[in-house]
């Protein structure tokens, strides 16, 4: 009589679990998804920025995030939903974004800045604004004597250039 072992079947594991889909999970085809959405990091601000532009965003406190930070929406057809949609070849977040003007690809990378530095960039960039509305309220730009007057499509503006979040 020949006798049999009963050996347990167990997954490969060089395969990842399959991932179920549950009605928590589960993503309408019929809805819109952001391709560039990311999760929240906890204490900063995120911005995508093409790759350009990153020598100026690491002078003003950008940092790049990290694959263990944040995972993007995974867009190839047949790539495990499991892996981030990140394309970049190391641990940084990016995508391509883009072409340019002489059709090369353009990179879009992820980067964060302290939500406290982003907040004093903005509350400054709000001043500036303000002083540029107050000089076209007092007639200082744009006034009498400016040779563009003309040009303007609205003659009054008193009512113009006042914040959205203020009351006149």
């Amino acid at each position: 009589m020949e006798k049999t072992l009963d050996v347990p079947t167990k997954n490969n594991p060089a395969n990842a679990p399959a991932r179920r889909v549950t009605a928590a999970t589960r993503i309408p085809m019929s809805l819109p998804v952001l391709q560039l959405s990311v999760p929240e990091i906890p204490g900063y601000y995120l911005h995508w920025f093409l790759a350009k532009n990153i020598p100026r965003a690491l002078a003003a406190g950008y940092e790049f995030v990290d694959e263990s930070e944040a995972v993007l929406n995974n867009r190839g057809v047949a790539d495990d939903l499991e892996k981030s949609g990140s394309s970049d070849l190391g641990s940084r977040v990016s995508v391509i974004g883009g072409i340019d003007e002489h059709n090369n690809p353009e990179r879009l990378y992820l980067m964060k800045i302290r939500e406290e530095w982003h907040n004093e960039d903005v509350k400054k960039l709000g001043e500036r604004n303000d002083q540029i509305a107050q000089a076209l309220r007092a007639g200082l730009i744009g006034g009498e004597n400016d040779p563009d007057r003309g040009s303007r499509y609205l003659k009054q503006g008193a009512g113009l250039f006042f914040p959205k979040n203020r009351k006149v």
